[in-house]
């Protein structure tokens, strides 16, 4: 290919939800060079359209309602504001890609029915996250998920994230950016790049499923990842703990005393209110190993007011420009609060017996390697093959051996687990069905 040809850039029009009108304002172009495409097939060169009108979103969830197949992702916010928020969903079909704007469309009841809708396979990449999105910010539930990132561990790739497995899978070059995985979504406008980087998560996903459960289908490995993301379509959001009780699970936090424990909750209690009277996420306030070494600092020795914020100073720079704040619930109040107030003591957990021993550890090490032989031959990753904690409750109790093999007692393990390596383990252990 000559330079002249090297050089020339397509564009492909995008869409937005003002309407069709040629105009600066409503349409972006955006370039993609002919080095990067070479090797795509031109079908999935689509339109991108962005939407932030109700009724077009009504008009477009009409016709992806119609669809067999939809790409999904989202983008969040939650490195820039204390209540993260899902602020963009990609929806993608083979021949278009859709950018829904969650800020400004607000009925989103018919995404729910897409989602929901048991006809139109839903095509994720590491869907863990977004359905936790989804069920946190609108009680939506996922149905008939099929995960491309669970597909492609089943096949071998080492490196499932979603550009490697384009690449290593399709032989497409997506753009990736570090800056824009990690910048504010909820800011408007999106400018081009984001727009770019954003329907590129789902330009290829459709083809990518396609083609990856052509491949799981030969090796008969496709309901061993449809059980898989059955599983993942169960995932939901978990309500933190609150911080009265969060605060023990800070690292760091077993090394502590009692007097520093006490120091360290209120540390916390006063980072979630300050966190939430500027919109930031905690760690934009205080990180959780600056509120560790100020527990510890701050209960060294007996100090006034003052004597303790010019210790901080110099021990922990973060508090520094907290320490200039003269209200009444500042930081230094926080601290003393925790120094004068009662002790507090770390719960006590119950006891483990140790009930290792070198027989059944000889048997655990026995079963794992079984396992890394199993997942070698397969080329997968070993931990697909049987769950770890499941080989350690046998290796234990290994007359237990039935309800974890064969009589489905534990939830870990999975039917097609069972099926396909239960008389492996068996035969390890020396028992028969």
């Amino acid at each position: 290919m000559g330079k002249a040809h090297s050089e020339e850039k397509f564009f492909i029009a995008i869409r937005t939800s003002a309407g069709d009108r040629l105009t600066r304002t409503n349409l972006v172009i955006l370039v993609v060079d002919i080095r990067r495409i070479v090797r795509l097939d031109w079908k999935i060169l689509a339109q991108i359209e962005v939407i932030t009108e109700q009724s077009t979103w009504e008009n477009v969830a009409a016709k992806l309602a119609t669809e067999p197949e939809l790409a999904i992702d989202t983008e969040s916010n939650s490195l820039h504001a204390y209540q993260e928020q899902v602020c963009l969903i990609q929806i993608g079909t083979p021949k278009e890609s859709f950018l829904l704007d969650p800020l400004a469309v607000k009925d989103l009841t018919s995404l729910g029915d897409l989602l929901a809708n048991p006809a139109i396979i839903k095509d994720l990449h590491g869907s863990d996250y977004d359905i936790r999105c989804f069920d946190r910010d609108y009680q939506f539930r996922i149905s008939s998920l099929f995960d491309t990132q669970i597909a492609a561990r089943f096949l071998g790739s080492t490196t499932p994230n979603l550009a490697s497995v384009l690449e290593n899978f399709l032989g497409v070059a997506i753009p990736k950016s570090h800056q824009l995985q990690r910048s504010d979504w909820a800011q408007r406008p999106l400018s081009e790049r984001a727009i770019d980087y954003a329907a590129s998560d789902v330009l290829h996903l459709v083809q990518l499923s396609d083609s990856l459960r052509q491949k799981l289908a030969k090796l008969g490995r496709l309901t061993w990842v449809d059980e898989e993301c059955q599983r993942m379509e169960q995932v939901r959001f978990r309500t933190p703990d609150p911080p009265e009780v969060a605060f023990l699970q800070v690292k760091g936090s077993d090394r502590l005393g009692p007097r520093e424990l006490a120091v360290l909750k209120e540390l916390y209690l006063w980072r979630q209110g300050r966190a939430k009277q500027l919109g930031y996420p905690l760690y934009r306030v205080l990180t959780n190993e600056d509120l560790v070494r100020s527990a510890q600092e701050a209960t060294q020795y007996p100090m006034s007011e003052s004597q303790l914020a010019q210790q901080m100073a110099g021990y922990v720079p973060a508090l520094r420009p907290h320490l200039a704040d003269r209200s009444s619930d500042n930081v230094v109040s926080a601290m003393l609060r925790g120094i004068q107030g009662p002790l507090m003591y770390r719960p006590e957990l119950p006891r483990r017996f140790n009930a290792w021993t070198p027989e059944s550890k000889d048997r655990l090490q026995r079963l794992k390697q079984r396992r890394t032989s199993l997942g070698a031959n397969l080329q997968i990753d070993p931990a697909l093959v049987w769950p770890a904690p499941s080989l350690e409750r046998i290796a234990l109790n290994p007359e237990t051996w039935r309800a974890e093999i064969l009589d489905e007692g534990t939830r870990e393990v999975r039917a097609w687990q069972r099926q396909e390596f239960s008389q492996h383990l068996m035969e390890l252990l020396g028992v028969s069905g």
